[in-house]
């Protein structure tokens, strides 16, 4: 019975990403581990899409691609129960620059999540505080720099409360509900609150052979300045599927989304495309390398009344990389990126992202 705790256990803690993490302390039922990872991406670094400076030219530049420091442990109780807490640290406030006006971003420590929960036989596990949602295992994407940027989904609560199901024979599901500010009335516009629904299925044809699918549902208020009362609503959902065969990996995924805001004429509606595919080369030439194609694609357009689309902007980005694993746990590797955007005045902005990166995994 212990032992099948503490596997559910620690099945919790791979949730939060600690595959590599060591075992710093396990004794009398508590496990403590440590991990982490070091992620660097040296090159033309590129802009976010809703950045003022998209499309501008830019330097080369050596930035810090989310390395990570995370601590999970563990505790047995009696009747198939366990208690779990997870902290991660990422590095991306602001600091006091060594050359003024650099730019950095290997910021101070800052808290990226905090939860704490119970895990429970069979049954899956509950937790409370800062942590990705349920959501963010839906779409599943598997590059590195700047991979899935599009995902419409919200993926990351500062506070909630989440539960993942165990596997029921290739089925589980979770479900997340995330607080927002508590005062009511409030002098700016402000998160009020959201919830989340998802389903996950994964079936083996034989050995290196599976296909797995997963939906994601999202929803977001936000408050009115000086009011209760709802201003926005945003509603995403997302289906994927994943499918393997031997070396050669395929993923695809769909979605759509709606913001309603309060006293506004018309809807703004959204639909989302995700393809994917790698290729390991590992299997097939004996060389410890993947290959990788992403595309995504986010329409946005505004609609009134009769549905008839008033404007239209379409953000499309393009990613080809390759990596060669030095062991498992240290992967450096290029990519080469392609944003383009289209605003609802017609006019194109594009950036070409390029450059070699390295994760270290501890």
């Amino acid at each position: 019975m212990k032992k099948t705790v503490i596997a559910l256990a620690i099945a919790a803690f791979a949730a939060t990403g600690a595959a590599n993490a060591a075992t710093v302390y396990n004794q009398d039922g508590t496990k403590v581990e440590l991990g982490g990872s070091a992620r660097i991406f040296l090159g033309k670094v590129g802009h976010d899409f809703d950045n003022a400076n998209f499309g501008k030219s830019q330097r080369g530049d050596l930035k810090d691609d989310g390395s990570r420091i995370k601590v999970n442990a563990s505790h047995t109780l009696d009747n198939g129960l366990s208690a779990f807490v997870g902290y991660e640290t990422r590095f991306k406030d602001k600091q006091k620059e060594n050359q003024e006006g650099s730019g950095t971003t290997f910021g101070n420590i800052v808290t990226n999540k905090l939860f704490v929960g119970f895990g429970f036989e069979n049954v899956g596990k509950l937790s409370f505080g800062r942590q990705a949602t349920t959501a963010d295992d839906v779409l599943g994407d598997g590059l590195y720099y700047r991979s899935g940027k599009l995902n419409p989904l919200t993926t990351s609560a500062d506070k909630s409360i989440k539960f993942r199901s165990a596997d029921f024979e290739g089925f589980s599901f979770g479900a997340d509900y995330l607080f927002g500010n508590p005062e009511k009335y409030t002098t700016n516009d402000s998160y009020k609150n959201g919830a989340g629904v998802t389903a996950f299925y994964n079936y083996d044809f034989e050995k290196n052979h599976n296909i797995e699918f997963a939906a994601g549902y999202t929803f977001d208020q936000y408050d009115s300045v000086n009011s209760s009362s709802t201003s926005q609503k945003n509603h995403n959902w997302l289906l994927s599927s994943h499918y393997r065969l031997d070396a050669f990996r395929f993923a695809v995924a769909y979605g759509q989304s709606t913001e309603k805001v309060t006293g506004a004429t018309h809807d703004t509606k959204g639909k989302y495309i995700f393809l994917e595919s790698k290729y390991d080369l590992a299997d097939v030439a004996g060389i410890p390398s993947t290959l990788g194609l992403q595309w995504e694609r986010y329409s946005e357009k505004d609609y009134n009344g009769q549905d008839q689309g008033k404007s239209k902007s379409i953000k499309n980005q393009y990613i080809a990389m390759a990596d060669y694993k030095l062991s498992k746990n240290v992967v450096p590797y290029v990519q080469y990126t392609r944003a383009t955007e289209k605003d609802n005045v017609g006019q194109r902005t594009s950036e070409n992202v390029y450059g070699a990166g390295l994760r270290v995994h501890f």
